[in-house]
């Protein structure tokens, strides 16, 4: 079916785990590809070739970390990326507004969110990761 790209940044764990609960419901749908990248580390060219994406933050002060921001700035204006399925996801320690923001980048660079992002608070419990396993499911089936 596709390629999608979970494009993320953690430092404590947290939103990795939220991560790689996405990698494994895209999984699901049989003919999907999903890529872990961790938001630092992602080139561009190859992603750009992607059918679709999951991008992952902790909220920083109700923002994105600086390296999700540098992802949305770097595809403003790359037509590569334009009009592809989109979800977020976010962790937080109590403000939890990251989607709000995930949400709004997305939509100016030009992404199609296909489903409601998925937050946790701290380290991913179970429903945690199951939310995040049916986000992953959804983008897959978006495609």
């Amino acid at each position: 079916m596709g390629t999608i790209y979970v494009v993320y940044h953690s430092d404590t764990g947290n939103t990795k785990k939220l991560a790689e609960a996405v990698v494994a419901g895209a999984a699901e749908v049989a003919g999907t590809t999903a890529k872990l990248v961790a938001a630092s580390e992602l080139d561009y060219d190859a992603a750009a070739g992607a059918d679709g994406y999951a991008i992952g933050s902790p909220d920083y002060f109700s923002y994105v970390a600086g390296q999700i921001k540098t992802f949305f700035d770097k595809v403003l204006y790359d037509k590569r990326f334009h009009g592809k399925p989109y979800v977020g996801f976010g962790t937080h320690g109590g403000g939890g507004k990251v989607l709000e923001c995930l949400d709004r980048l997305a939509k100016s660079v030009k992404l199609n969110q296909v489903a409601p992002g998925v937050m946790s608070k701290g380290a991913p419990d179970a429903s945690g990761n199951e939310q995040a396993r049916k986000l992953g499911k959804a983008l897959a089936e978006a495609i």
